[in-house]
């Protein structure tokens, strides 16, 4: 994973008891590809070098397999003495919420040549005996064209170490870094365990630590002697930190243990192979190996009943096998483990010693072997609702959408329950499982219901579905404009599938086939919504990809070049907004949708940064009398790569609008006024303009009376919707609520059922948005303040 490259975690002060053996004698070193390879101070022969004299520098191993052996300045011994029974200390580069565990293995030098040609013995820490834990698992990684590395394992499994942006060297290690290190592919062997990742919060991914016998587990504490170890029998940290280590946790290949009066080499192997997201591969770190020395005098527990990390909820009616050991000095006896629940109305302990999921409730489960007990607190939940993911605005017929859905329990958080589909109308559409993944093929024009239930519980959702045809019309919010000039006020236009051919100047490519809408069919509609004469091109300007040339209004030409850069004066581009992305071309392979927003707008010199600035208004129809809000904000633009990228909105203040009278944006970029006169009517500010109707466009009947109360306006976290009629059946026109944003864009959808309802928006920044409760085809909105 990702690293703090200032190394201040480890020794500010001096270390004490130098005199004690230290594994300072560098071996062998023999990483894994991973995201400090080839990084000078950390993932190179000299780094590890640099390590075994220095405290303060460590060495990474890379991903799973990568290791390093070393040897100590003399004997390390099995005291009787030693402290807890520890022998030596790992230390690596172990955080709070950072643990990158690696297997420790011990050679005595029986033969007494200094070098290590004789048995390996693993050291069978904590999680050896996990279920979960793969012996003589093997993966070779494969060099590839890009910084990314290919690998396969024994099992038949395939994945990628993908690279990041915060390293940006060469992940494989290089020849000229490595000498003799396969330029190909390698191979590496061992005992891999399971990486248990703590994801309840995204924004602080924590790796969890087996709870003993393994490198970079654990921090150091400073400022202790070295030699004095921790207590791996306990949470608590007696002395130096790191990784205590007894030699008599050694096991021979057959998994027994041995016992060995002294070693002189330790090897400390990787021993994950994992991901986690944009902080990298896991991968095993190592700062300095320290013998421990003799002290009678300190003495303390020396038994530990691990159990292992287990799911915090169940599901109704399902089983658990709970996986504990006992060990005694640290190794593994087959001492009987007793787990007793404190609440058999929740859960129960069948005959086979699983648990039982009776009912929703919670339930603390008692665990013991020989004198040690443990405590762990169980959750039984059922499903409670489910939620369909998946995008049915814009399906025609072959066309395929995977089903996305997701269940949620009592507690309203995600669960993993099976589910089945069904479509009413097979017809229209079908739905087919391929690999474990649903997906809903439509196959002709027309309407089906599509049934989501849970097995084994009485929990169903539906939703409905319009398969159109290629001459159904969809409407998408649209606005043209130049850098001077508004040509077509956002609005609400209609779009539909056909031949654009005629729309090419010079055309090198057919466009009769789009069957669908897609963005050239929109940008084309808005063109001529706004009486405005164009032409597209497919050129060498643009490498032969479909972009707009010009634009002529009132004899009045606008020119772009789709892309191109060079020479400076054809730097010029029309763009297209489509939602949240921008785009220089290839409009014809973008397929819209019903309700998407397009913003076409000129650039002068796309080869310098660019400003973006666009107008919202709160409501796209009105009444005479009712308030409408305009907001104008800003984003930086720039083009790396032939993509476009935005440095996000910002609100511009102390700007004028017009809409029949002045007014100036406040600090916020907002301005707020009431309609005196009947619409319609244009709201403008510079090029930006916003078309607010007389008629409302959303096709829902506006309900006469309010009859739902919407609690606290302004809100902080929670809002509270109470009344109105409640759903009938899951799925069926019941009531939904829905937040939106100024531009009319959804953010969250819920239904509501007869009493109190919550709606979390703790997730959304301030401003104001828009509850809009539909039931029956009636509509009735709230303007929400966030605060």
């Amino acid at each position: 994973m990702k690293k703090i490259t200032i190394l201040s975690v480890f020794m500010a002060s001096a270390m004490c008891g130098f005199s004690q053996s230290a594994a300072k004698r560098l071996i062998e070193y023999r990483p894994a590809p991973g995201q400090h390879m080839n990084m000078e101070n950390i993932g190179t022969p000299q780094a590890a070098q640099k390590m075994t004299g220095d405290t303060t520098k460590m060495v990474s191993l890379g991903s799973f397999g990568g290791y390093i052996v070393l040897g100590f300045e003399k004997a390390c011994v099995n005291h009787p003495d030693n402290p807890y029974g520890i022998d030596f200390t790992v230390f690596g580069n172990a955080f709070a919420g950072s643990s990158e565990p690696g297997v420790i293995w011990v050679m005595a030098d029986e033969n007494q040549n200094g070098q290590p040609d004789e048995t390996w013995y693993e050291i069978a820490g904590s999680h050896h005996a996990h279920p979960k834990t793969k012996k003589n698992y093997a993966v070779t990684y494969f060099k590839t064209d890009t910084r990314d590395i290919f690998w396969k394992d024994n099992l038949g499994e395939t994945g990628w170490i993908r690279a990041n942006s915060f390293n940006l060297q060469e992940y494989y290690p290089l020849e000229e870094n490595f000498p003799g290190y396969p330029q190909e592919s390698v191979t590496f062997e061992g005992t891999m365990f399971p990486t248990e990742i703590d994801s309840s919060n995204l924004n602080s991914l924590k790796i969890l630590p087996p709870v003993f016998g393994y490198a970079d587990a654990y921090p150091r504490k400073q400022n202790v002697d070295v030699t004095l170890p921790d207590n791996p029998y306990t949470i608590e940290t007696e002395g130096a930190g790191g990784d205590p280590v007894d030699i008599s946790w050694a096991i021979d290949p057959q998994g027994n243990y041995v016992d060995l009066d002294s070693i002189h080499f330790v090897k400390i192997v990787s021993g994950n192979l994992a991901s986690i997201g944009w902080l990298g591969e896991v991968s095993t770190d190592v700062a300095w190996v320290q013998a421990v020395k003799p002290r009678p005098e300190i003495s303390g527990k020396e038994n530990r009943l691990v159990v292992y990390r287990h799911p915090l909820k169940m599901l109704k009616g399902d089983s658990l096998k709970l996986e504990a050991r006992y060990f005694e000095k640290g190794r593994n006896i087959n001492t009987p483990v007793s787990v007793v629940s404190q609440n058999e109305n929740v859960i129960r302990i069948a005959s086979t010693g699983k648990l039982l999921a009776h009912a929703s409730g919670e339930a603390v489960l008692e665990i013991s072997a020989g004198e040690e007990v443990e405590y762990t607190t169980l959750k039984v939940v059922i499903p409670d609702s489910i939620r369909l993911l998946s995008d049915f605005s814009s399906v025609y017929p072959g066309d395929s959408i995977d089903l996305d859905v997701q269940v949620f329990d009592n507690e309203q958080e995600k669960i993993s329950v099976p589910v089945q589909f069904l479509s009413s109308n097979t017809l229209v559409g079908k739905v087919i499982e391929k690999e474990g993944t649903f997906i809903f093929v439509a196959v002709q024009p027309g309407e089906t219901i599509l049934t989501c239930s849970a097995e084994g519980f009485p929990l169903e959702k539906q939703v409905r579905v319009n398969v159109y045809s290629a001459d159904d019309k969809i409407r998408v919010y649209f606005t043209l404009m130049t850098e001077d000039e508004n040509l077509l006020p956002f609005q609400w236009i209609e779009v539909e599938a056909g031949n654009l051919n005629e729309a090419v100047e010079n055309r090198q490519s057919d466009y009769s086939g789009l069957n669908q809408p897609t963005l050239f069919h929109a940008l084309a509609s808005g063109l001529e919504k706004a009486e405005a004469a164009f032409r597209f091109r497919d050129d060498d300007a643009a490498s032969g990809k479909l972009y707009l040339y010009s634009v002529e209004k009132g004899g009045l030409f606008t020119y772009g070049w789709g892309g191109k850069i060079e020479p400076a004066a054809f730097a010029r581009s029309w763009i297209a907004r489509w939602n949240s992305k921008q785009f220089l071309n290839t409009f014809d392979q973008k397929e819209i949708a019903d309700g998407d927003t397009v913003a076409l707008y000129h650039v002068p010199g796309i080869s310098e940064d660019w400003n973006y600035t666009r107008l919202l208004s709160s409501k796209d129809s009105a009444l005479t009398g009712e308030e409408v809000e305009i907001t104008l904000e800003q984003t930086s633009c720039s083009l790396a790569n032939d993509v476009i990228s935005e440095s996000g909105f910002v609100p511009v203040s102390n700007a004028e609008v017009t809409a029949g009278s002045t007014y100036f944006t406040d600090e916020t970029g907002k301005v707020a006024f009431t309609l005196e006169n009947e619409p319609p009517l244009i709201v403008s500010s510079g090029s930006n303009a916003v078309l607010i109707s007389k008629k409302l466009t959303t096709g829902l009947v506006p309900i006469a009376r309010k009859v739902f109360r919407a609690y606290p306006n302004p809100v902080e976290d929670n809002l509270f919707i109470q009344g109105g009629k409640g759903v009938e059946t899951a799925g069926n026109r019941g009531t939904s609520a829905r937040i939106l944003d100024p531009t009319g864009r959804v953010l969250f959808e819920k239904e509501l059922v007869s009493g109190l309802v919550k709606m979390d928006l703790s997730s959304l920044p301030s401003g104001m948005y828009y509850l809009v409760i539909i039931q029956k085809g009636e509509a009735e909105t709230h303007k929400i303040i966030k605060k």
